[in-house]
């Protein structure tokens, strides 16, 4: 049988913009991370506490280039990272050479004493969203191309370190830090399972560890979860925040309940986030750097999408059956299981998702709007509201054992509109 399966697809299905560059042009999107400064903490100065080692440095950028280099091919680029260990420069930036989406990590900021190893995951990301983490973008011609210092802390927490950590044991590494309270009760109440709550926490800390960063760099006060930034920009502010205002970013980045597969928009700022347009109250980007589309103020989207339905808690569809029956007993995976499914009924309802759980597990959040993250194997989405879907396990599963099979209704964005149902149950045995 097979060793993987399914690609987890629910989320949206995406149109990637590529951002296109003159080729064998040069494009210095920042300063870097960090504003231009002189600090430099050479290989012979490890600190006595705190930065991590070169081997942690190495296996940040390996998940980076891992996790980002197909998605970044599908934005027409190359990704290129430049592990710069033995420079002792803190800070870290972001360029373009043609098609070539440089990052470059140095050394010195990885030794920093406020930096952990989700600190520096954080800020590869960061520097990953310079290159594809949407709008609002800087707005001088020589780095247009590039989002702007508070829109790429926003996407590293919203997205990439989600997409990094997701299959992490988040619940033990979380057990062994020191949780600020605001964070436990945010987490607590944004996330329903474990993991998801364990994965908001655990960005919220890293974004701790890159904001003191910012703040002992400037020989200031380190910055707080709970004494958020009151100021209000007029206009989007494009270089760095304050380092309150980059926690608060990173914060609110990692309450937003949006899914981190689906992209942030490279036209509209609305899309893929926690916004105030669709009346969302957590997880917005902050005002102390962010000047809202909608409402009030700036030029709304001339083709804003439309704000994601919000299904009533008990419109739940219809359990998938095999001849009228919720669990049935296979010991041959080459026979074909006919699962008859049925999601029509549900305004807007075009399409629907069928979700597979891992091997003896039950769905961790059942009736649930999204993917399971953490007990789901996979999803396929298709363009049917029912009929019967021909489910071979030789091809579709690991292995033998008991799995969970539920479906969702979907409308023409790929969007929920209905909650997953009830699961079907297949065994498959010798």
């Amino acid at each position: 049988m097979k060793n993987s399966i399914i690609t987890l697809a629910i989320a949206s299905t995406v149109s990637l913009s590529v951002q296109s560059t003159t080729p064998m042009q040069t494009h210095n999107c920042t300063e870097g991370f960090l504003p231009k400064n002189n600090h430099y903490i050479p290989i012979s100065l490890k600190p006595r506490t705190g930065g991590i080692t070169q081997s942690e440095f190495n296996n940040v950028i390996d998940k980076i280039e891992r996790v980002y280099a197909p998605v970044i091919r599908n934005y027409g680029g190359k990704l290129k990272i430049e592990r710069l260990w033995s420079d002792g420069t803190v800070n870290a930036s972001a360029n373009r050479i043609g098609n070539t989406f440089q990052i470059r990590m140095y050394g010195g900021l990885a030794r920093h004493s406020s930096i952990t190893q989700d600190g520096f995951a954080l800020v590869a990301c960061h520097e990953v969203g310079h290159h594809i983490g949407g709008v609002p973008r800087y707005s001088g011609q020589s780095a247009s191309w590039a989002a702007v210092e508070g829109q790429s802390d926003y996407f590293a927490t919203a997205k990439c370190l989600r997409r990094l950590f997701e299959n992490e044991d988040n619940e033990a590494i979380v057990n062994s830090m020191n949780i600020d309270p605001l964070v436990t009760q945010k987490c607590d109440t944004q996330f329903q399972t474990t993991n998801d709550i364990a994965l908001c926490k655990r960005l919220s800390m890293a974004g701790l560890s890159s904001a003191s960063l910012f703040a002992a760099m400037n020989n200031q006060s380190l910055p707080k979860f709970d004494t958020p930034d009151p100021d209000v920009v007029t206009a989007t502010y494009e270089s760095h925040p304050d380092y309150q205002c980059r926690l608060d970013t990173y914060f609110q980045g990692a309450i937003c309940e949006v899914d981190h597969n689906i992209e942030i928009g490279q036209a509209d700022p609305n899309k893929g986030t926690c916004n105030r347009r669709d009346n969302f109250t957590e997880g917005l980007r902050p005002k102390c750097w962010f000047k809202p589309t909608h409402p009030g103020g700036g030029t709304p989207d001339p083709t804003p999408t439309p704000p994601e339905p919000k299904p009533p808690v008990s419109e739940m569809a219809k359990i998938p059956t095999v001849n009228g029956q919720t669990t049935i007993i296979s010991k041959n995976p080459q026979a074909v299981v006919p699962i008859l499914f049925n999601v029509s009924g549900f305004p807007g309802v075009v399409g629907m998702a069928i979700e597979l759980s891992k091997p003896n597990l039950q769905f961790s959040n059942p009736n649930g709007i999204t993917p399971d993250r953490r007990n789901g194997l996979g999803t396929k989405v298709f363009r049917r509201v029912k009929g019967i879907y021909n489910f071979m396990p030789q091809n579709e599963v690991p292995g033998y054992g008991q799995y969970q099979i539920r479906v969702i209704g979907l409308d023409q964005n790929q969007r929920p509109v209905s909650r997953f149902s009830d699961s079907f149950r297949l065994l498959l045995t010798r």
